[in-house]
């Protein structure tokens, strides 16, 4: 039913027979981000793919046999790097260690690829570029050769994607068919950006858990999942309540009690509730994060940013792209100028925001347990 994607790999690479995301610097060295697990699905695969895949499939007649795999990724030492070099948030999805399975080391490959991307959600194509994937079929080189007689380079720098900054989880699938071959893999690929912050952390241990895709490995991923997905979202929900209350002017907090219910002391002005609130979510990150090592912002100011970015949206007209930064920085300064908007306009974006991110964590372990059902033990 399942096969760790993971299980084989590319000899003179020494990864995985599976996609990788990574991004490349200026001496075309592959930064690549952490691969948390890959599943092969071998029952009947061709039914977990989305009808988009299926339509670009059917373009190629001769594509004769089709892998699907789910692939798990934390992208959070990458993001660090990207902006410490001061990259945006592109990068490239290389199937070099699945388009050369056997390769030795020391050896040389080259082969020409149509790839395509689809159902994507935080992340978007690069149309403007030659480099960029997009949702139509483009055809790109994949490579790998030899430098200094012992490095293994792949290369080059395309099949690139963009990737929404201020999202915890993004997702997308793509598909990729070596020309002249007879074989295809459609891949759905799940992001977790950030791991740093304790419920970003207790969601990435569970895709951790999809180790050997043995059964019992993916119960208890699911388990694990859910239970961190419950978590996350109540603690969610409770700063989106506490925060969107306070800019309305209802306080759940304060002396006294209501109904009963204890209330608790704690900030009553709206930003100072804000920023306490949004405090509390780093609180448990213990071990010395500094922001000169790990530039990349944790959940806390993703969340800052995207509802920032929702109010720069409503007050830009036209066409603009999604983690767009002068929308970003327009709703920074409408949110934090007193008179720019009233308090019911922060919380709806507050609310709007936060009820975006709950849902996101939702939709990824209501999509894993349909993907990886298992007949007569999981729905």
């Amino acid at each position: 039913m399942f096969r760790s994607g993971l299980d084989q790999t590319c000899p003179g690479l020494k990864l995985g027979c599976v996609p990788h995301l990574g991004c490349f610097n200026p001496a075309l060295d592959c930064k690549l981000a952490k691969t948390l697990a890959g599943v092969r699905f071998m029952k009947e695969p061709h039914e977990k793919i989305p009808v988009d895949g299926f339509d670009l499939l059917m373009r190629r007649d001769n594509v004769m046999d089709v892998e699907v795999y789910l692939a798990l990724y934390d992208m959070t030492d990458l993001r660090d790097w990207l902006y410490k070099m001061g990259k945006p948030y592109v990068v490239n999805i290389l199937f070099q260690a699945w388009a050369f399975p056997q390769l030795a080391y020391r050896s040389e490959a080259e082969a020409n690829v149509e790839v395509a991307i689809f159902e994507s959600n935080g992340v978007f194509g690069v149309s403007d570029s030659a480099d960029g994937v997009t949702k139509s079929l483009r055809t790109f080189c994949q490579r790998i050769w030899v430098r200094d007689k012992v490095y293994m380079c792949m290369g080059p720098d395309t099949i690139q994607c963009r990737v929404d900054r201020h999202r915890l989880i993004c997702s997308f699938w793509s598909v990729c068919m070596p020309i002249g071959e007879e074989r295809a893999i459609v891949t759905k690929h799940v992001l977790l950006n950030e791991t740093r912050t304790h419920i970003s952390k207790e969601v990435g241990a569970a895709f951790a858990e999809l180790s050997d895709a043995s059964v019992g490995t993916v119960l208890r991923h699911l388990e694990r999942l859910l239970a961190a997905v419950q978590v996350a979202s109540h603690r969610l929900s409770k700063l989106m309540a506490r925060c969107a209350g306070a800019f309305e002017g209802v306080f759940l907090d304060g002396p006294g009690n209501i109904n009963g219910t204890q209330r608790l002391h704690s900030a009553t002005e709206p930003f100072e509730v804000w920023e306490e609130q949004l405090a509390l979510l780093d609180r448990s990150i213990t071990d010395g994060h500094t922001a000169v090592e790990r530039p990349a912002p944790l959940l806390s100011q993703m969340i800052r940013f995207r509802v920032y970015e929702e109010l720069g949206r409503k007050r830009r007209k036209g066409k603009f792209p999604f983690d767009d930064q002068e929308t970003i920085d327009l709703g920074a300064q409408v949110f934090t100028a007193q008179a720019a908007v009233t308090g019911g306009e922060r919380a709806q974006a507050v609310h709007c925001i936060l009820l975006d991110c709950v849902h996101d964590l939702e939709r990824l372990a209501e999509s894993n347990a349909e993907m990886l059902a298992v007949g007569g033990v999981t729905a």
